[in-house]
């Protein structure tokens, strides 16, 4: 069995092999139910039917014709098991050559939103992406769209010519007519399978509410994790947050990278209900929603989880003979650019000396005193207290018109090292480490709440050297990897030696830093 001419082997007419032939199916044009697409389906290991017809969707056979079956039940293992007449004895000609189109040959996605939640609604068929269109879409065919993508429920249905632009390629699928509760797009009620050329003036688009949000913060990009279960947010334990779940979180806020799992309390005490779950995600998923979840074994629960997340993924100083006086750069999205001058003030300087290990801010020298760089020039206003333990935690507005003057990048001069990462072989302190992707892991255990202390930092894996490694330095690891209260700091052979680098720094903690980072 064979689907051909569909762009891929889940879709097309549908063709036998019979004697060493390949042969075409018809069919009653009375035989609405179709049942022999089901068998075909499975069959094929393609999922369920998305859509079927009798009238040669995919082109007329031009050889023989194998089989006609007739009244299946739909349960068959194969499709010679369905009543047929007979190898090569029909009573239709190739008009009626059947073809199908199982749901593992079509793809659903939002286009031009921003982010995987929102955009125009675009079906894949035949190998090539195309619009739906429909001069009546509304809420519950939002509804579908949203929960099939994992997006949780529909916010808003809209004709894309107002918020997305219309599509250029074909139109996929037209007049689409769904109850609210079907699983996928395909289960509804749809008038035209594509794909079609024509106007795309009534092509659609969805926004969803999203499966996750991070409520009670100062922004939508930090807060406490929610999820949307049961037509309602309910929050996660801390303890079933790790960082590869609040980097998925992150990205699908399209909120840049994780900063930090503070743990419960930073957000208030959270007072909600809790979802009964875990995530299990790698990191690399699109959306919180394609992570395996799983239900954990004890009930209980000691918070809330906290996720921060920022667009700004590295701050350095540039320009500069000092590690601690330069230019500020900032990364976003992997692009190194200056921040404008304009509203660059001291407490804003202050929060990034500390964080790039410089002591404090003393002088805001003018806009451009350390040149204005290559990248860039970003019009991005920071609003910090002073009191923030990374720039990314500030809140930003981006400057109005007219735009920050050419040249105007804005730069700090820090008292000095803060003298709390000391490099083993120097008597002195030496350079602050570049600031950039900083993140923690322990490995070497069978869970993800014990193991050997890894850093990442200048692109590579490092352990850290166990001198001066004490139970308050392994109070902020637990913290920073949401994993709780630090039990024990045991020897280097508790989890055996790593064959990599070391990092060549030794850490001084109070124990009650957020990050390793700011030890």
């Amino acid at each position: 069995l064979r689907l051909v001419g569909g762009g891929g082997r889940c879709a097309g007419r549908v063709e036998v092999n019979h004697s060493g032939e390949w042969g075409s199916v018809c069919v009653f044009e009375y035989d609405w139910d179709a049942r022999w697409a089901t068998v075909v389906c499975r069959q094929l290991g393609c999922g369920r039917v998305a859509s079927a017809s009798p009238y040669a969707p995919f082109g007329q056979g031009t050889g023989r014709i194998w089989l006609q079956p007739f009244f299946c039940r739909g349960t068959e293992e194969v499709l010679e098991e369905c009543p047929h007449f007979g190898w090569g004895q029909h009573f239709c000609g190739h008009e009626r050559d059947v073809g199908v189109t199982c749901t593992e040959a079509v793809e659903l996605r939002l286009a031009d939103g921003g982010s995987p939640c929102s955009g125009r609604v675009e079906v894949k068929l035949r190998g090539r992406w195309g619009s739906v269109g429909d001069d009546n879409w509304d809420m519950e065919d939002a509804e579908v769209v949203c929960q099939q993508l994992g997006c949780g429920s529909a916010a808003n249905a809209y004709v894309a010519y107002d918020h997305f632009g219309l599509g250029t390629g074909p139109i996929s699928l037209a007049l689409v007519d769904c109850k609210g509760d079907e699983a996928m797009l395909w289960d509804c009620e749809i008038r035209g399978w594509g794909p079609y050329n024509g106007t795309h003036d009534f092509d659609t688009a969805v926004v969803c509410q999203g499966f996750s949000r991070l409520a009670e913060g100062d922004g939508a990009c930090a807060g406490q994790l929610e999820v949307w279960q049961r037509q309602a947010w309910v929050g996660v334990c801390a303890e079933h947050v790790d960082m590869k779940v609040a980097q998925v979180v992150c990205q699908e806020l399209g909120c840049g990278e994780v900063l930090a799992i503070p743990g419960s309390g930073r957000f208030g005490a959270g007072t909600g209900p809790l979802w009964e779950g875990g995530f299990n995600c790698t990191g690399t998923e699109p959306l919180l929603s394609a992570c395996p979840r799983w239900v954990p074994h004890s009930q209980g629960c000691a918070g809330h989880a906290t996720i921060i997340c920022s667009p700004y993924t590295g701050f350095r100083l540039a320009n500069s003979s000092s590690g601690c006086a330069g230019r500020v750069e900032v990364a976003v999205r992997g692009t190194w650019g200056s921040i404008c001058a304009t509203d660059w003030d001291l407490p804003d300087a202050d929060v990034l000396c500390r964080h790039l290990g410089c002591g404090h801010a003393v002088a805001v020298p003018p806009g451009g005193s350390f040149g204005s760089g290559d990248g860039p020039l970003r019009p991005d206003a920071f609003g910090c207290s002073g009191s923030e333990r990374h720039p990314g935690e500030c809140p930003v507005t981006v400057l109005g018109k007219p735009p920050c003057t050419p040249g105007n990048a804005a730069a700090v001069n820090c008292s000095g090292l803060a003298g709390v990462l000391v490099p083993r072989a120097a008597p002195q302190p030496g350079p602050s480490m570049p600031a950039g992707s900083r993140r923690v892991r322990l490995a070497g255990s069978a869970g993800r709440c014990a193991g050997r202390v890894e850093v990442y930092a200048s692109g590579t894996w490092s352990t850290v050297c166990q001198e001066r490694w004490d139970l308050q330095a392994a109070a902020v690891v637990c913290r920073e990897v949401g994993c709780g209260t630090a039990l024990e700091a045991p020897g280097s052979a508790r989890f055996g030696p790593d064959t990599g680098t070391l990092w060549p720094y030794v850490v001084d903690c109070a124990g009650t830093e957020e990050s390793l980072w700011e030890c």
